[in-house]
């Protein structure tokens, strides 16, 4: 296999299903390639005219004729063979995922409690209470990923985040968006805009669409004065940035809205889309209209009447809604696709860190023979060390990972986004072992997942003069001088 290992991704859009399926594979893809992975996708004949931000992504696309088999077709794409293939279509289980084990060596299966059998290496559903609802539908070894942890946004929603949490601190509502997935065969789109006519005369309303959406002429014929419509939107983390409220399907945009902190009143739509808003509803990050019929109309103009009104509960919206899903699902996914890297203590991974880390990486900090070395070699305050632990779990431009030995925290890496260089992501890294830890090969084999998570990045170690341990362990991973302190790691 060659150095760049290759993601296959296998799903399909149309307008009876929409794209939510493409949509997540996308967000997912955009962390792959963005790490140094190849990538490929195999859709059906709807899915780029359904879903055309695919034909945009720059990702090469084979589209499946009516008498190719997929499998046959996925085979010829991996050629010498896929670290990855990525199932998210409903007609696929068990059966389909088998038979691509003759080239795929892991099988990542999206799935939303549909009743499949998956013959699969890793499962993800975001919705789902936890991983026993899969327990019978996975082999034993399956590794099941469940929770809002795992829920996938792509990376612009991520990059406005900040920008778009700025925003909801409760001032009147100038903007509402209508959001009821990209087809909307059941044409929730008019019930909603009938109910905002009355209800919220004066206030801006954006709907979207994907043209191909059967009731598309209908909405256009309604979208006058302050109501627009938006035809196969590609700037949706800005049009959700600047609207005050939302109104939308629980599908997988309702993660990219919660991701940006925007209030929303939910309508279920579909049987897929029930986990998404419980998940929501549990977590007290959106309003439930409940299902599109006779009392629904009353239902969410109880809901958008509250909503108008209360700014202090579009705050407690958008502050629970932010916490909820925070735009990482994609690089956990990834993480969890990886095998362990070995030390003489046991087997080697890492994690994203999380709020709940704090106290923890405080102590490491605190280790006098790891501040020796830092750039500042001051100790942190617990109020310094909450403040930068803040800064940075929000700080896109920023990765914390947990070093894991058996699953015990034993030490932490840090990758600050530099400017690319040559098309490559590239990355100042800081590293720290628990000094209990020393000796046993934890931190080489943290550096040997570190590039098999992203092979294609470019690596900086800012190492001061006397470092002896932290020189010897980066050269051991390949970084090469460039300075009397500046080592460098590169792509194969």
């Amino acid at each position: 296999m060659t150095a760049r290992p290759l993601a296959l991704f296998r799903c399909d859009a149309s307008p009876a299903i929409g794209a939510g399926h493409v949509s997540r594979c996308l967000a997912l893809a955009e962390t792959f390639g963005e790490a140094g992975w190849r990538i490929d996708f195999v859709v059906g004949a709807d899915t780029l005219a359904t879903a055309p931000a695919l034909m945009t992504s720059g990702y090469p696309v084979r589209t499946l004729t009516e008498n190719e088999s997929d499998a046959a077709v996925l085979a010829e794409e991996a050629d010498e063979g896929a670290a990855l293939l990525v199932v998210d279509h409903y007609g696929r289980d068990a059966t389909f995922e088998k038979e691509c084990r003759a080239f795929a060596h892991k099988v990542l299966a999206f799935d939303d409690m549909t009743g499949r059998q998956h013959d699969c290496d890793i499962l993800v559903d975001a919705a789902a209470p936890g991983a026993l609802s899969y327990t019978t539908h996975v082999p034993a070894a399956a590794s099941v990923l469940t929770g809002a942890a795992y829920a996938l946004t792509r990376k612009s929603f991520l990059a406005a985040r900040a920008d778009a949490l700025s925003r909801r601190d409760g001032r009147p509502v100038r903007n509402i968006l209508v959001s009821c997935g990209a087809t909307d065969p059941a044409n929730a789109t008019a019930v909603v805009l009938d109910v905002l006519k009355e209800a919220a005369p004066d206030i801006a309303v954006t709907a979207v669409l994907s043209s191909k959406a059967p009731h598309a002429d209908v909405i256009r014929t309604r979208a006058r004065g302050r109501m627009q419509l938006i035809l196969d939107a590609d700037n949706m983390a800005e049009l959700m940035s600047k609207a005050d409220i939302a109104i939308g399907a629980p599908g997988t945009t309702a993660f990219d809205r919660a991701t940006l902190g925007l209030p929303s009143i939910l309508i279920t739509l579909a049987e897929n889309q029930r986990g998404v808003a419980r998940s929501l509803i549990k977590a007290g990050a959106a309003l439930d209209a409940g299902e599109l019929n006779d009392g629904f109309a009353h239902r969410l103009r109880d809901h958008l009447t509250a909503l108008l009104g209360d700014g202090a509960l579009r705050v407690r919206l958008a502050g629970a809604a932010s916490r909820f899903v925070d735009g990482r699902g994609a690089m956990r996914i990834l993480l969890a696709c990886l095998d362990a890297a070995t030390s003489k203590s046991g087997g080697v991974r890492m994690r994203m860190a999380a709020a709940a880390d704090e106290a923890w990486l405080l102590d490491l900090q605190r280790q006098p023979c790891t501040r020796r070395y830092f750039r500042n070699p001051a100790v942190p305050s617990a109020e310094e060390h909450h403040r930068w632990m803040q800064a940075t779990l929000s700080n896109p431009e920023r990765l914390l990972f947990i070093i894991e030995v058996e699953g015990q925290a034993a030490g932490m890496i840090r990758l600050d986004r530099l400017a690319d260089k040559r098309g490559t992501t590239h990355h100042e890294i800081a590293v720290a072992v628990d000094p209990q830890c020393n000796g046993l090969g934890i931190g080489t084999a943290a550096l040997g997942f570190l590039r098999k998570l992203m092979p294609g990045a470019t690596f900086d170690a800012r190492i001061l003069p006397g470092n002896a341990r932290s020189l010897a362990l980066f050269k051991r991973a390949g970084f090469a001088p460039l300075s009397n302190d500046l080592y460098r790691s590169v792509p194969a």
